[in-house]
C-alpha cells in the first residue's frame, strides 16, 4: 500500500513539475495581450501599492518599463514593474494626446479591425480562442493535480513537500485572474459595455471592448465615473480592480 502511494505520489508530482515547467516557460516568453496593446505608447497607470506612474511603456514579457520624458534628454530616467507586481495596476490609461501620427494609425486600423473584421480577422481570433481554452484546460488540470497530491497520505506526513506543492501552485497560477476564454465576452467585442469596479460601485468605466485577457480589460473610447479623467484615453483595467456588467445597446 505504501508502495502503491509513493508511485501515486510521484507521478502526481512529476506531472505537476511538467505543466509548471510548460506554463512557466510560456508565460515567461508570451507578453499579456492586452498589455502588448500599449507597448511604446504614453500610459498613466493607477496602483494600488505605489503613486501613480506615467512615461511611454515598453512591455516585456516579465515586466514594463516605464520612460519618463523630460524636456532635457540627457536626464531621463525610467521605472520598472517587475511581473510580480501587475497584480497592483489597477487601471492604466493610454492618452491620445500623446500619439504621433504613427501610433494614431496604428490604433485606428486596430479598431476598425475589431468594428469591421474581414474573414482572416475572425479566423484568427477563432484559432486564438481554441489555444486559450486549452489554456483553461491545463489550469484546472494542474489544480486538479496539486489537490490531488497535497491530500495524498504520504504527502500529509511530509509537511516540506506538500509546502513545495503550495509553492508550485502559487508559482504557476498566481498571475492568472481569470479565463483566457470567455465566451460571453467573444459576443461583446466591439460593442460598448460597462466595466463596475468590485470595492467601489461609484467608479464605473465605459468604452468600446476592443480585447481582453486572463488579467485585463481592454476599452477604447473610454470614459470613467468616480475617477478624475485626463482627456481622451483607452483604457486597461485589472480583473482583479473590476469585471463587464453591462453591454451597452
Amino acid at each position: 500500500m505504501n508502495i502503491s502511494g509513493m508511485d501515486s505520489l510521484s507521478i502526481t508530482l512529476i506531472s505537476i513539475i511538467v505543466v509548471s515547467f510548460l506554463s512557466a516557460f510560456i508565460k515567461g516568453r508570451k507578453k499579456d495581450r492586452c498589455l502588448n496593446k500599449i507597448d511604446d505608447f504614453f500610459v498613466h497607470i493607477y496602483n494600488s501599492k505605489e503613486k501613480s506612474i506615467w512615461g511611454r511603456v515598453d512591455v516585456e514579457s516579465n515586466a514594463l518599463i516605464i520612460n519618463f520624458e523630460e524636456k532635457d534628454q540627457t536626464s531621463n530616467k525610467n521605472f520598472i514593474l517587475y511581473k510580480n507586481e501587475f497584480k497592483n495596476m489597477q487601471l492604466i490609461l493610454r492618452l491620445h494626446r500623446y500619439f504621433d501620427a504613427i501610433q494614431k494609425k496604428r490604433r485606428d486600423k486596430l479598431l476598425d479591425k475589431v468594428l469591421h473584421p474581414g474573414i482572416f480577422s475572425k479566423l484568427k481570433r477563432n484559432l486564438g480562442n481554441v489555444f486559450a481554452t486549452a489554456k483553461d484546460a491545463v489550469a484546472e488540470i494542474v489544480n486538479t493535480l496539486m489537490a490531488t497530491a497535497k491530500n495524498m497520505g504520504p504527502m500529509k506526513a511530509l509537511s516540506g513537500q506538500a509546502k513545495y506543492v503550495d509553492k508550485l501552485k502559487d508559482d504557476s497560477l498566481s498571475s492568472l485572474t481569470g479565463n483566457a476564454f470567455e465566451p460571453i465576452w467573444e459576443r461583446c467585442i466591439g460593442k460598448k459595455v460597462i466595466v463596475e469596479a468590485f470595492d467601489d460601485n461609484m467608479v464605473k468605466m465605459e468604452g468600446v471592448l476592443v480585447e481582453y485577457s486572463q488579467n485585463y480589460i481592454c476599452l477604447f473610447d473610454a470614459s470613467i465615473d468616480g475617477i478624475e479623467e485626463e482627456g481622451a484615453h483607452d483604457l486597461l483595467v485589472s480583473r482583479a480592480y473590476g469585471t463587464i456588467r453591462h453591454v451597452v445597446n
